[in-house]
């Protein structure tokens, strides 16, 4: 196994210079503002709290004990800010975090969690935030004590080896496992202190809650995490020790560290010509990529980290390629335990005062457009798959006294065999009748367009209403799915889209294999769609 971690020596040494440049930069342009405590004043508590209203009582309540109304959607649960509790801070067990711990929490989120990166609001916002946290936690006073990071030893493979054994010797591997995998036999029963599951954290996915620069990570050993099972190594082991398991710790991972979604500007690329639906047109290669960051809504130890992004319109339909790694592609959605691969977009109906990203809010409607692989199957094998594509012999199984009456094959010269979903009248079809797009078994697009104004609010649009194309393919272990529209609709329900103008885009994605469906996702923050002239 060391022969592995020694292979990712020179990885790791590029990666510790980047993540120095990268901290040396962040001090010089921003974070030095919290490098003392935020003059509190009584404008910047109440600015503080307007924006607590607007931005974080979905997921902490309007009292921020951890109980809004996305909370149920959550793992791990988001936290109650009233206990004074917090896991990620530069100050010993059991002290308050500075502003500074604060406010580099609100703008680089936490990775692991479904606790976005708030860089997107300006830093009074982020200030104003800080100050009304510290009041909602009754923390009045500066921390007696900061914990000082010492200058890390150079990289050595010595000090990898050492790494190993300080890992052996702490029993890391009892909750992380021998590989660090978050496998260890203590793995399934370690609980927060409120009795919560805390599943230990796969080192391997490049996930480090609190930064994922070498000197995040002692932080991280020093102080420990209060709340949950992580403890700190302070006075275990000494600071040459703790560089060591820092170095170790690191290198499981390689060059991977998980980054959490914070918007960004998304370009519509104006093209010539017919916009294509086929994810493979060479239209798609001619349009750079966008890397958008996903975050996982309830925690696991495998999903995607990232989807690509592209987008073209040629003054009169728009298109989007979203293009993300899955190596276990799921299509089928006929029996209780299967679930599907998905994928959506979302746009704000009014851009203006646009709402929060999570699916909406009264009277400010988002319009979503959701794509599933099912439903593409459908379209390619020109099937209606359902139920007794998984149980043939279904309708005998059911009925054992009545298989004279339904048979599956023309068994007697006056009893015709059921056909196919396809050849029924509508009527005796509740959903295909009742014009549910869902249950059309002669769609044309895979792609459903919908509304909501949050949560539990998710609505289908009719039939005549479904002006939304799309194709998915599976392709070398990704899905690769194109979105398509006219630029404008005359539809009150329907996003529009004009060229030279911008507008919020937020992106969601489903993994089956995974049992994702519903409100089970990995998400992102609204992104900033900019549509070229």
């Amino acid at each position: 196994m060391i022969s592995r971690f020694l292979k990712e020596v020179e990885m790791i040494k590029v990666s510790k210079k980047f993540f120095t440049t990268i901290a040396t930069l962040v001090m010089a342009l921003g974070w030095n503002i919290c490098s003392a405590q935020i003059k509190e004043t009584p404008e910047l508590v109440e600015k503080g709290e307007e924006v607590f209203k607007r931005e974080c009582v979905v997921c902490h309540g309007e009292k921020a004990q951890g109980d809004g109304t996305a909370a149920y959607l959550l793992f791990p649960k988001p936290r109650n800010l009233t206990r004074s509790v917090f896991k990620v801070r530069s100050t010993p067990t059991g002290e308050p975090p500075t502003d500074e711990d604060l406010f580099r929490t609100l703008t680089e989120g936490l990775p692991g969690s479904a606790m976005p990166s708030f860089r997107s609001l300006t830093d009074e916002e982020r200030r104003g935030l800080v100050s009304y946290v510290k009041k909602l936690a009754n923390i009045s006073e500066a921390p007696e004590r900061v914990i000082n990071v010492s200058q890390e030893p150079a990289f050595t493979s010595s000090m990898l080896t050492q790494g190993k054994e300080v890992y052996t010797k702490l029993k890391c591997w009892e909750c992380h496992g021998n590989e660090g995998k978050g496998d260890g036999p203590s793995s399934l029963t370690t609980k927060d202190e409120l009795g919560y599951p805390a599943p230990p954290n796969n080192f391997t996915r490049g996930i480090y809650k609190g930064g994922g620069s070498n000197s995040d990570i002692y932080l991280r050993f020093t102080t420990g995490m209060d709340g949950t099972p992580m403890p700190s190594y302070e006075d275990s082991v000494n600071e040459e020790e703790r560089w060591a398991l820092v170095q170790y710790v690191r290198s499981l991972a390689g060059s991977k560290v998980a980054v959490q979604p914070g918007g960004g500007d998304v370009v519509v690329k104006r093209v010539s010509g017919k916009v294509s639906l086929n994810p493979l047109s060479p239209v798609w290669g001619k349009v750079e990529a966008i890397k958008v960051q996903v975050m996982l809504l309830w925690q696991r130890q495998e999903s995607v980290d990232s989807v690509s992004v592209k987008a073209v319109h040629n003054g009169k339909d728009i298109a989007f390629l979203l293009e993300w790694e899955d190596l276990s592609p799921q299509a089928r959605f006929t029996r209780h335990q299967d679930f599907t691969d998905g994928a959506a977009v979302q746009f704000p109906v009014v851009p203006a005062g646009t709402t929060l990203f999570s699916m909406g809010a009264k009277e400010k409607t988002v319009n979503i457009w959701f794509w599933r692989a099912d439903m593409q199957l459908d379209i390619e094998k020109k099937k209606f798959h359902d139920i007794e594509d998984s149980y043939a012999g279904m309708v005998s199984d059911d009925y054992q006294l009545a298989r004279d009456l339904y048979p599956k094959s023309i068994e007697k010269p006056l009893i015709q065999p059921i056909g196919a979903v396809i050849e029924q009248d509508p009527v005796y079809i509740t959903g295909w009748g009742a014009g549910n797009f869902v249950s059309i078994p002669k769609r044309k697009s895979p792609v459903e367009n919908l509304n909501s104004e949050g949560f539990s609010t998710l609505t289908a649009r009719g039939i005549d209403e479904q002006n939304v194309n799309g194709q998915g393919i599976w392709d070398s272990g990704k899905w690769k799915v194109v979105f398509a529209r006219s630029l404008s609709s005359e539809n009150k329900f329907d996003a529009n889209f004009t060229p030279g103008q911008q507008i919020p885009i937020a992106f969601a994605l489903w993994d089956g294999t995974q049992g994702d469906r519903n409100g089970q996702k990995s998400v992102t923050p609204w992104y900033n769609l900019k549509i070229e002239k």
